[in-house]
């Protein structure tokens, strides 16, 4: 039995995930400007908006439905029947300029680069078939998202310990396998080589952001330049909020995280799409291709 995954005879069913923090994790609980602090809660709600990005439910009603029957919910008073452990608590005093690519910094307390995590996902036997889901989903995010706060933006990138791939080939590989095991695969085209490793055949019919496209861009030798990076192709593309706006109530389409793929650190970039024009106007178009340039993404 892997040491990762065990039934212990009180039929229990546990797997550990050890990952990494690669960027500045900037989470926090009550004391915001004290402390910053890795939470469970954070994590549940990552797992939930990333399950909805593989989603074409679209009514929000039977979504809802089909949401809470497996994470559980106050509709109708269901539980979660997967609970996550944090092994130990991970906190952090580092004040964090969030905004790496200005002169002046804005600074958030968090937690530093380069400290380990293991969160153990364990349910009862009988529901096996829920754990493997949340298996699966875990594996999604540790692919393409972060977590915490400027999570679009690079910080809180995580490296799971099983994820050591040696070339953006085996990176693509390694996604689309996981899209097959959630039976998901057959909607999106793949490309081994190339940056554009990603993209929906169709247009989303959602009124909910689902899983548009994946992009990978230059490989650099340290995360914080990547970071960097991120900064200023927002600094440079987004300056007419077509790719995401507070004012408008738009959140970015445009999730960006980092992953070390050999020995390099990359920049990956996720694009979410609702039924919604602001997708697919020329702007946004003309916008994001500055962006994915600004990252070295061929375009």
């Amino acid at each position: 039995m892997s040491r990762d995954l065990s039934i212990h005879a009180s039929a229990v069913v546990q797997k550990n995930f050890s990952f990494t923090f690669v960027t500045p994790m900037v989470m926090h609980g009550a004391k915001r400007k004290e402390i910053a602090e890795f939470r469970i809660p954070s994590v549940r709600g990552i797992l939930r908006y990333w399950w909805r990005t593989l989603q074409d439910e679209t009514s929000p009603e039977f979504l809802l439905e089909k949401e809470e029957a497996i994470f559980g919910g106050t509709t109708n008073q269901q539980k979660s029947r997967v609970s996550f452990i944090l092994q130990q608590p991970i906190t952090g005093y580092k004040s964090e300029n969030v905004l790496p690519h200005k002169t002046s910094p804005v600074s958030l307390k968090s937690i530093e680069a380069n400290k380990t995590a293991i969160i153990t996902m364990q349910t009862l036997h009988k529901h096996n078939e829920h754990f493997k889901l949340y298996d699966l989903y875990f594996q999604y995010i540790l692919h393409l998202a972060g977590m915490g706060q400027r999570a679009r933006r690079g910080f809180g990138a995580c490296q799971w310990e099983e994820h050591k791939w040696g070339n953006k080939e085996m990176f693509t590989a390694s996604l689309k396998q996981i899209l097959e095991q959630l039976g998901v695969a057959q909607k999106f085209e793949f490309s081994i080589s190339g940056d554009g490793m990603l993209k929906r055949k169709k247009s989303a019919t959602t009124p909910h952001p689902v899983l548009s496209a994946v992009w990978i861009g230059e490989g650099k030798s340290t995360p914080h330049e990547v970071l960097k990076m991120f900064g200023e192709a927002s600094h440079r593309a987004n300056r007419y909020g077509n790719l995401g706006s507070v004012k408008e109530r738009f959140a970015s389409p445009l999730w960006c995280t980092v992953r070390k793929i050999g020995d390099l650190y990359y920049p990956i970039v996720t694009e979410v799409q609702a039924k919604d024009e602001r997708y697919t106007n020329s702007k946004y178009e003309r916008d994001r291709a500055e962006f994915l340039r600004v990252i070295g993404v061929s375009v």
